[in-house]
């Protein structure tokens, strides 16, 4: 039983990991689009193929055989699959939503993913809902629109292209949350994550041909790279899906959604923007979220 808890909350505390990290390496690359004339035909396809490398190169002295996932058809046909659908889409979606609108409206529409992921798993499981899932979507949803639009739908700037790649970007992350289980059981996760990044990166260099794309070179560039590169990709999405292989998908997808919440602290400490009451009552919906899923995992095991 103890060991079982310690599980558990290793799980938790990796997924609410993958969210903080995703939340830093969303306030670099915002940067980056601001200061640096990036966009995400360049950011997108730039990260993930660097972030594949370094991770099939870390599984490689780790001793595992990186080349073991494409021996059987099923195996290429998931590890395509979740490259394409899961990595390279989930990645684009979100980051283009950004340019066609904001940051705040590609959070909101972001998280609507667990209220997806729940509705899938219901339906898959033949079953209804559990009372706690349900609060805790219901708590993520209010609390990332709280937080994003301080209550005043009029201030998002909603765009036919900006709802698209976001409503895109939160479906895709369903994907990518559900998608490579089997592909997790069988092989190892740092592997399947280096693999799945790799595809899709290389898929997005050969459609927008980043080379051909001008930005601004500098030193910011190089550092705010190597962040969103390490922590919002590499850390990120390892922490995230080794946490989703504990606590599972639902609950890994609400856990991360401690995202808007470490985006607005990043936001304080970096760039001085003042926190306002509402701020707070969104990061307490979300944060409400964590330990009453913890509750229900426990009292449903």
């Amino acid at each position: 039983m103890n060991g079982l808890k310690k599980s558990m909350a290793l799980g938790y505390i990796l997924a609410v990991s993958g969210g903080i990290f995703w939340a830093v390496g969303g306030s670099c690359g915002q940067y980056l689009f601001q200061h640096n004339s990036m966009t995400s035909n360049w950011l997108v396809p730039v990260r993930l193929t660097v972030s594949g490398i370094l991770l099939l190169c870390f599984a490689l002295l780790r001793g595992q055989n990186i080349f073991a996932v494409w021996k059987n058809r099923q195996d290429i046909f998931d590890i395509l699959l979740f490259g394409l659908l899961g990595s390279a889409l989930c990645q684009y979606g979100y980051y283009t939503s950004i340019q066609y609108s904001n940051v705040a409206l590609a959070t909101v529409l972001a998280y609507m993913s667990p209220a997806m992921i729940l509705v899938y798993t219901v339906i898959k499981e033949k079953r209804l809902p559990h009372l706690y899932e349900t609060i805790c979507v219901l708590l993520v949803l209010a609390g990332a629109f709280t937080c994003t639009t301080h209550l005043n739908p009029k201030s998002l700037a909603v765009t036919p292209q900006a709802l698209f790649w976001g409503l895109i970007s939160a479906a895709s992350f369903v994907v990518y949350t559900m998608q490579p289980r089997r592909l997790l059981q069988k092989f190892d996760l740092v592997m399947i994550i280096g693999w799945g990044m790799l595809i899709g990166g290389i898929a997005l260099i050969l459609l927008f041909q980043p080379w051909n794309i001008t930005v601004v070179v500098n030193s910011t560039l190089f550092i705010n790279m190597a962040v969103v590169i390490l922590f919002g990709t590499v850390f990120s999405f390892c922490f995230y899906q080794a946490g989703v292989s504990i606590v599972g998908s639902i609950t890994g997808s609400i856990l991360s959604s401690v995202e808007p919440v470490a985006s607005m602290v990043i936001s304080v400490l970096f760039l001085n923007v003042a926190l306002t009451a509402l701020d707070f009552a969104g990061f307490l919906l979300i944060l409400a979220s964590i330990p009453i899923i913890a509750l229900g995992d426990k009292n449903h095991k």
